[in-house]
Parts: structure tokens; C-alpha cells; sequence
């Protein structure tokens, strides 16, 4: 009896761990996810991307696209990134009420790997509240 209790609390403990883990695999009731990525251009259908990599020539790369997408609802938010945790651009353009995605583009020109965290933020009077979304790095050679 003893074991048998042990075993559904770890079993129970370990369920709840991993269903919290992962925020990049948030799925919302929409069937919206949280997810970042990377790519050159914008699609036909205006909600994707091409040329979608993690590894870009500088020479022939002058605007990198985003994707984002949030399992929440923008609710009037702008998605900020922070690019390796030193700098970051900011982009009203998504700030819609209902959207899930923001599909936008921004200039590179300096190789390197960048690490880019995705948040929502909302203004609060000079203050802006950050939501995180998700991550991911490219590469710039």
C-alpha cells in the first residue's frame, strides 16, 4: 500500500512538472502557439514566411523577417525583442487587439549568433509591462 502511494505521487509530481515546462509548445484554445522564428521574406498568405532558417549570409541578408506567434491574444500589447540581452527593437504594428501573430522584418548587417527573447508588452502609463512569448537564436555569417 505504501509503495503503490509512493508511486502515484512521483508519478502525479512528474506529470505536473512537464506540463509546465515547455512554453514554447503552449497551445491555446485557438489553436494559437507560442513559437519565434527566422526567415527572409513574407509569404503569399500574409501569416508566414520564407525563407525560414536559423543560418543567414550577411552577404546577401540586408532584412531578416520574424514570425511570432502567442497562445494569448495581443489585447492591444506591441512585441519587443531583445536581441542577446543588450539591445532590443520594438513593434507597434502588431499592437491589435485580437491577433495571435506578428509577421514583421528589421535590418542586420553584423555576423554573429543572436539569441532573441519575444515579449508582449503592454504600456502602462511610461512603463511597459513584458509578457514572455518564446526564443530563438540565428545566425549571421
Amino acid at each position: 500500500m505504501r509503495k503503490t502511494m509512493l508511486v502515484i505521487l512521483f508519478a502525479l509530481a512528474g506529470m505536473m512538472a512537464f506540463s509546465a515546462c515547455d512554453s514554447e509548445n503552449a497551445l491555446s484554445t485557438d489553436g494559437f502557439r507560442d513559437s519565434l522564428a527566422f526567415g527572409t521574406g513574407f509569404g503569399g498568405n500574409g501569416f508566414s514566411l520564407t525563407g525560414e532558417s536559423d543560418t543567414f549570409e550577411v552577404a546577401t541578408t540586408s532584412m531578416l523577417t520574424f514570425r511570432m506567434e502567442s497562445s494569448a491574444n495581443f489585447d492591444g500589447r506591441f512585441v519587443r525583442l531583445y536581441f542577446n540581452d543588450i539591445t532590443n527593437k520594438d513593434f507597434a504594428a502588431c499592437a491589435s487587439a485580437d491577433a495571435h501573430i506578428c509577421l514583421s522584418q528589421f535590418p542586420v548587417s553584423t555576423p554573429g549568433t543572436y539569441v532573441v527573447d519575444a515579449y508582449l508588452v503592454q504600456t502602462i502609463i511610461d512603463i511597459g509591462k513584458e509578457t514572455f512569448v518564446a526564443s530563438h537564436t540565428f545566425t549571421l555569417e
